[in-house]
């Protein structure tokens, strides 16, 4: 069962050293919005698209990490609010190294997001 109160503590990184470390390789990013967020913002590069709105979510996560649930995965969406409950969620399930990407794509009211740090973006065609 999924217990509230003793969710274990989820280690967030900001925008600009999740583009370091995705961009050397050191982890998966990976973006949960919907694909209607994608193409209104674009995909942060390198990120993998896969929508949490996605029957095969699970699937197509394991199949980013060549079904290795030790690698560090990094989840992205607009404001590190659904990224961050994925990335607790996951790690009760057995995924050791999951983290957040706080402030996200747009930014939130604590963390400037990805676009307003200038960090670079793909087109998404759907």
């Amino acid at each position: 069962m999924f217990n509230l109160f003793n969710r274990p503590a989820i280690e967030e990184i900001d925008p600009r050293t999740a583009h370091d470390l995705a961009g050397k390789g050191e982890i998966v990013l990976v973006d949960v919005r919907t694909p209607n967020e994608w193409m209104r913002t674009g995909l942060p590069e390198p990120a993998v698209p896969i929508s949490l709105q996605d029957p095969q979510f699970l699937q197509k996560l394991e199949e980013a990490v060549d079904g290795d649930k030790s690698r560090k995965v990094a989840f992205i969406c607009a404001s590190g609010a659904r990224s961050g409950q994925v990335a607790q969620a996951l790690k009760q399930y057995g995924w050791e190294n999951t983290m957040n990407v706080a402030g996200g794509v747009s930014g939130s009211m604590r963390t400037p997001g990805w676009v307003q740090q200038g960090l670079p973006t793909k087109a998404y065609g759907g």
